[in-house]
């Protein structure tokens, strides 16, 4: 077994991070809508109180849940994360609670850094975004501080909401718009519900099931007002056993979504162990004899297959192998996180060199094609997703965030079932192409087969190469190369964007979306919860431990707007790496195709000739012309096909011209703002976080054209 050269070949496991949001109204509204009155002092203190229960049993239930996930979570203590702001109000009471309930603070504050209830201790972060109100009002806009909101919420697990529900026709408050937006996310929102005839907050917890698609839709377009809020929301009248047992739930769909694929009575798990039980017709008969002839390690290994279980499972075998269940998300999860760096067999490893040997034969690169009988495969992949040069990283102010490791082990698998994937369809179709040569030369009785009879030596191989062609197409459907690919490229290049962004908390959408939904027919003890895609569930799962930006000098706070000229030379820099990486990848790729082109009309130009010459001339071995060489010549334009070399360069080419404009465009954003220096602040910052948008989304929509692409490009059959 050869490894692929890699920085990292075991599978990352994910750090036990919980984070809560916490947000509500201000002191005055509080005062003014529920804390009046004689029992003001015994309303605050039940707030308090409740507030406090629901964020220490939700760390309890997190911790629980990372107890029972030990296969993938690290073995380490807990980290709990409070994420809120300066506020008064709910805010600082959030703040205050912090270290009594185990959470370490991280402030997100949409001004400058101001005195916080109390200093930022050891472990805990603070990042000013900095906002300025146009024409310096003393305001900020509405859409300034649900920035911050939605923000907040990409970082959070829970969401922990104090609201009175005292709005208009259409929601006004911040509070309001911020449940809104989480239960659009499909994140769990605790509602501490303050009903101005009672003097204790009702506990209202959101009910899964009710989050389905027709009302997310409803409340995205048509808009949402407090009953359309409330109707997804459980009630309880104190927080007892059935709100914990809800929460508790919760905390197993969202932290543990991958537990169904440990029940081995699952039907999916029983599936996969009974094909692995099921041995080819030789391995199954070596079984049996050894089976005889060992009796003493009988009681070690269990008993070979009856031969009529044998049978049905060789039916129930091409049944799979021809239609592929598709796996479900826990199962995923679990194969993701549990899979090492697929190391390279021998086998494989000879048949990747002598793909590049024969494609470099075929474009005349005999210098190539030497070094690629020497060279092991995924040798030239990227080990790291922003390299941006020494000096640059000294002076910028912000701590690149760690995800080095994930990245490098997610990008080495994607490599490597890639060239698993490109190989299988090299041998495919030249496999296809030389069974036409076999059948030809079977027919014209070619040397090594006797001038009369049966051509048994090609008809030999003409039976291999079939075999070995319907044989490599089954076990590459049913072992999933192209799906892994795709999944684990898509993982890299979402870390890399993220990477991107991150100074300036621009995230891109995958780290937002909803993972789950509501089952669509749920089965009776089954769970409230679906998860809809288990890359997103990673990705989301890893911005979490994350957390919030830091300073790279150990301030507790870090100002968004402080160092925009480093910021700028950085997001730069990583431009500049993806721009150099679009262009090589279009010139390879527009090689590749021209050469193989010039190939293919090459070998029809000789079956042209050879066709107009048999008019006039009875050859027999002129059949080698007129069939062998179509065929190789559809097999190379299958190859071209399968693996979109057309189309995946010229989109290449599209996306560096894209990115030369938009890095054109943050020049001409230096030379504008050297020109006039007061625009240094929130302004000048803003317009990066809009670039830097656009550079994510031009990454982005490349990607997801590409997936859209190969996605139905399974392994098959060639015509």
């Amino acid at each position: 077994m050869t490894p692929p050269p890699s920085a990292v070949t075991g599978a990352p496991k994910l750090a036990p991070v919980f984070s809560l949001l916490v947000g509500g109204h201000r002191q005055a509204r509080l005062q003014r809508h529920w804390l009046n009155g004689d029992t003001a002092r015994l309303r605050q203190s039940t707030l308090e109180d409740d507030l406090k229960a629901v964020m220490r049993y939700l760390a309890q239930a997190a911790e629980q849940a990372f107890n029972q996930g030990s296969m993938v979570y690290l073995e380490e203590n807990t980290q709990f994360r409070l994420i809120t702001g300066q506020a008064d109000g709910v805010d600082q009471m959030a703040s205050h609670l912090a270290k009594e309930t185990g959470y370490e603070r991280h402030l997100l504050v949409p001004r400058h850094a101001s005195d916080a209830p109390r200093p930022l201790a050891a472990g805990e972060r603070g990042v000013a975004m900095q906002m300025t109100a146009p024409d310096d009002r003393p305001d900020l806009d509405d859409s300034l501080h649900q920035m911050r909101d939605q923000l907040a919420l990409s970082f959070a697990d829970w969401v922990i909401a104090v609201w009175d529900g005292k709005e208009p026709s259409f929601l006004q408050s911040g509070t309001a718009q911020l449940i809104r937006e989480a239960l659009l996310r499909r994140t769990p929102v605790v509602l501490l519900y303050l009903d101005g005839a009672k003097d204790r907050p009702q506990i209202m917890i959101t009910r899964p099931e009710r989050l389905t698609d027709a009302w997310r839709v409803e409340a995205e377009v048509l808009g949402a007002g407090s009953t359309q809020l409330l109707s997804v929301f459980e009630p309880f009248d104190e927080f007892n056993s059935e709100a914990k047992a809800l929460i508790q739930e919760w905390m197993v769909g969202l932290l543990l979504p991958f537990l169904p694929a440990l029940d081995p009575s699952s039907t999916e798990r029983q599936l996969l162990q009974r094909i692995q039980r099921q041995k080819s017709v030789s391995r199954y008969g070596w079984q049996w004899l050894q089976w005889w002839l060992k009796p003493k390690s009988r009681n070690k290994n269990e008993p070979p297959l009856a031969f009529f279980d044998w049978v049905k499972g060789s039916w129930l075998w091409l049944n799979i192998m021809l239609n592929p269940p598709q796996k479900s998300q826990p199962l995923r999860v679990l194969e993701a996180l549990q899979t090492d760096v697929r190391a390279y067999t021998w086998q494989e490893s000879l048949v990747s060199r002598a793909h590049g040997f024969f494609s470099s034969l075929a474009k005349l690169e005999f210098k190539r094609a030497w070094l690629s009988l020497r060279r092991a495969p995924c040798q030239s992949r990227y080990r790291q997703a922003i390299h941006p040069a020494d000096a640059i990283a000294a002076e910028h102010p912000i701590k690149e965030p760690a995800l080095e490791q994930v990245f490098n082990w997610s990008d080495a698998q994607a490599q490597v079932f890639s060239n698993r994937y490109r190989d299988d369809t090299w041998m495919i179709y030249y496999a296809a192409a030389f069974a036409v040569f076999c059948a030809v030369a079977g027919a014209i009785h070619l040397w090594p087969a006797p001038k009369q009879g049966i051509p048994f030596i090609w008809v030999l191989l003409e039976f291999v190469l079939l075999h070995f062609i319907v044989r490599r197409v089954l076990k590459a459907r049913f072992k999933d190369y192209h799906g892994q690919w795709m999944n684990f490229r898509f993982i890299a290049e979402q870390i890399r964007y993220l990477r991107l962004g991150y100074p300036l908390l621009v995230l891109p959408s995958a780290f937002s979306t909803p993972v789950w939904e509501p089952p669509q027919t749920p089965a009776e003890n089954s769970s409230p919860i679906e998860l809809k895609s288990a890359e997103a569930w990673i990705l989301q799962r890893l911005l979490v431990a994350e957390g919030l930006p830091e300073s790279a000098s150990g301030g507790s706070w870090y100002g968004l707007t402080e160092h925009n000229p480093e910021t700028l030379s950085y997001i730069r820099s990583v431009l500049e790496e993806h721009r150099s990486y679009y262009l090589r990848s279009y010139h390879n790729l527009h090689h590749d195709h021209v050469y193989l082109h010039k190939l293919a009309f090459g070998l029809f130009t000789l079956t042209f000739f050879a066709v107009t010459i048999h008019f006039f001339y009875n050859l027999p071995g002129i059949l080698i012309f007129t069939a062998f060489f179509p065929a190789w010549g559809a097999a190379i334009h299958g190859i071209l096909s399968q693996n979109e070399v057309v189309r995946v360069s010229s989109m290449a080419a599209q996306v560096w011209q894209e990115l030369t404009t938009l890095t054109e465009a943050f020049d001409l954003h230096e030379q504008m703002t050297h020109r006039f220096d007061q625009q240094q602040g929130w302004e000048r910052t803003q317009e990066l976080r809009e670039l830097v948008t656009a550079a994510a989304k031009i990454l982005s929509n490349e990607n997801q054209y590409w997936r859209s692409l190969f996605q139905h490009n399974h392994p098959s059959l060639p015509a």
